[in-house]
């Protein structure tokens, strides 16, 4: 893998980690607002989620 594509996909990398945090931390405050106790097993997900699709997509290029 050359150095931009490394770079390129370190990028994309962070920017996912950033918007699934994002979502995860939307997700556990929804979660008190609406008084449910499950906020906190969605957020993972959604972080698993969006590492489980960034290896994919990885993986899917070598």
């Amino acid at each position: 893998m050359d150095r931009t594509l490394r770079r390129l996909l370190g990028a994309f990398t962070a920017l996912t980690l950033v918007v699934h945090l994002v979502l995860a931390t939307l997700l556990v405050a929804h979660a008190r607002y609406t008084g449910r106790d499950d906020g906190a097993k969605w957020a993972l997900a959604t972080l698993c989620g969006g590492l489980f699709g960034v290896a994919g997509y990885v993986r899917a290029g070598d």
